[in-house]
């Protein structure tokens, strides 16, 4: 009995251990991660796209490197990228000369403006006075000719320093002359400056001279130089702009400058026209003559060069 029954254990264990067999041959395994049945499901997926895709074998080099067509839009998007890379190229200042001769110009400019601020400072203010004032004008004529006088020429060549600077910086900004070194177009601009002003004192002082002008053509002459020493000091803060602004900025004060000029010449004309109010009636031709020659003229030749050379005008 005791052996039937052994019998009997074991045969239950071995009909056990087949039925679990069985169980996990048609189950999953209870320790597989279901990230990674996600996986293997996406795989299979996959690989019966691709069977199911025709293949052609026909002709097909295993080491053929198939190029696709190109995109239409694609090839505009390019297309598209490359016009603006030119556009902005295009759009872009040119370089306004070597940085070290540019801050060695904008080290004179400022060791020279504090030698002048510290030695002539109520010559500046005076010079203001008149500007904006005849009759302080008319006082500080008494000064001309004495050693008092002395200091407005030494502002008046600073004028004619920074007026030269700044067409020095708007030359090369708009790349006119770039074939001269930076010294010598700044000489040029320089000397063209005083040589233009001498001219006109010459004029001025001339007609003094044949005509009963001669002390109302002083004062003229006395007048174009206050007003050079006042656009002088505007000049110091425009060169600084055109010379380290950010190329939006540049072409702006360009045109801005230029209207502060025509201003402060308009007012001089002006100033003039009351110097010389007593010889208009007898002697309107004479006067007309002048104001074409000396005045407008000039203007006119300067607004030629500058829209055919530097292109400023359009």
């Amino acid at each position: 009995m005791i052996f039937i029954k052994k019998i009997k254990t074991v045969g239950l264990l071995i009909m056990m251990l087949w039925t679990c067999q069985v169980m996990s041959q048609g189950g999953g395994n209870p320790f597989e991660l279901q990230h990674r049945i996600d996986e293997k499901a996406k795989l299979s997926g996959l690989s019966d796209v691709v069977e199911e895709a025709p293949i052609n074998t026909t002709n097909q080099n295993p080491f053929e490197v198939i190029k696709s067509a190109p995109n239409e839009n694609s090839v505009i998007a390019s297309a598209a990228i490359k016009n603006e890379k030119v556009k902005t190229t295009s759009q872009q200042p040119i370089k306004k000369g070597n940085d070290n001769f540019l801050f060695l110009l904008t080290l004179t400019i400022f060791a020279s403006l504090t030698l002048i601020a510290t030695l002539y400072r109520s010559n500046l203010i005076k010079a203001y006075r008149a500007f904006a004032n005849e009759n302080v004008m008319r006082m500080l004529h008494r000064e001309k000719g004495t050693s008092s006088y002395f200091p407005y020429y030494i502002l008046y060549l600073f004028f004619v320093f920074n007026a030269g600077v700044f067409l020095y910086l708007m030359l090369r900004y708009y790349d006119v002359m770039s074939h001269i070194s930076n010294l010598n177009l700044l000489l040029y601009t320089t000397g063209g400056v005083a040589l233009a002003l001498f001219l006109k004192h010459t004029v001025i002082r001339m007609m003094g001279m044949i005509f009963p002008l001669q002390k109302e053509a002083s004062m003229y002459n006395m007048t174009i130089t206050i007003f050079g020493v006042v656009l002088g000091a505007f000049l110091i803060v425009s060169n600084i702009v055109v010379a380290y602004a950010q190329p939006p900025i540049i072409p702006f004060f360009i045109y801005f400058t230029w209207a502060i000029i025509g201003a402060i010449y308009l007012f001089r004309m002006i100033r003039g026209l009351s110097i010389s109010t007593k010889f208009l009636n007898g002697n309107f031709f004479h006067f007309f003559i002048y104001l074409c020659t000396v005045e407008i003229a000039p203007v006119l030749i300067l607004w030629k060069i500058i829209e055919s050379g530097a292109g400023v005008v359009q």
